[in-house]
């Protein structure tokens, strides 16, 4: 299927870049993620959660509460006390059909057993040699234009590790969301037209490092296009990364949990 075929029921594909900045983004050469602002809704002024670290910040993306509630305050993955329901479970629960491709491996629990069409990941992050989210986006896009589905996650993680290896708004940090910005190219190339998409960061960063409370670390892009989502319609409002899940099941026609508490935008 090619990007000229039109699919008969909403799809959304999630794309996280992971730290990437907003300014990092603004300074990069990405044609294909300007082209979404261009196409759609965005804001560069998002808010993610604290401590501003991958897993706490997944987990609250999927989860739509804060680290307070969930409970995971580092990269280490530990059962809820008080379970909340999770996008991939709450769309496996509808009768959808959903996959995750990724690069970084603790993010496996962000489903639980049998919610998942394929979960794909690959342990490519630390090889030089080794394109890692071309890769994984070559994968990514072989399953999903070859079978149904409903939602799919892919994970960026080299802008990351580019951060930490040589600083954010370094150059090799730069070349990474160009990197992920041809990965998107392709993504939204290869599926249907009326394919919705979420292309967004779970933190930014300083220095080597984040974490922290610094509006480096906890402000993220978050862009988004899609049949009936506004054309060129920066948002005003204040969107915290809490609310792309609510926003993704309302795509879906699919009620939010009692629990979560993000309210859906873009529309």
């Amino acid at each position: 299927m090619n990007s000229t075929q039109q699919s008969t029921h909403p799809r959304v594909v999630l794309i996280l870049v992971d730290g990437m900045r907003p300014d990092g983004l603004e300074l990069a050469d990405t044609p294909n993620m300007d082209a979404i602002v261009h196409a759609g809704t965005f804001t560069l002024k998002a808010e993610t959660t604290f401590p501003s670290v991958t897993l706490p910040c997944h987990t609250s993306l999927f989860l739509s509460v804060p680290p307070e509630r969930h409970g995971i305050l580092t990269n280490t993955w530990v059962p809820q006390v008080r379970p909340v329901p999770g996008l991939f479970e709450v769309l496996h629960q509808s009768g959808k059909i959903a996959g995750s491709f990724y690069n970084w491996e603790q993010l496996r629990d962000l489903s639980s057993p049998g919610s998942l069409a394929i979960s794909l990941m690959l342990r490519n992050l630390e090889s030089p040699d080794v394109q890692a989210d071309w890769e994984l986006t070559q994968s990514a896009t072989k399953w999903l234009t070859t079978h149904h589905f409903d939602f799919a996650f892919i994970y960026l993680g080299k802008t990351d590790v580019a951060g930490h290896d040589h600083g954010w708004m370094s150059q090799p940090y730069l070349a990474a969301i160009q990197e992920a910005d041809r990965c998107i190219g392709h993504i939204i190339g290869t599926l249907p037209r009326d394919t919705y998409y979420f292309v967004m960061a779970d933190h930014g960063g300083h220095d080597r490092s984040h974490g922290t409370q610094l509006i480096e670390d906890m402000r993220i892009p978050i862009l988004t296009q899609g049949p009936g989502i506004q054309v060129g319609h920066p948002l005003e409002a204040d969107v915290s990364i809490l609310d792309v899940a609510p926003s993704i099941l309302r795509i879906l026609d699919i009620p939010q949990p009692k629990e979560w508490m993000g309210v859906p935008h873009f529309f």
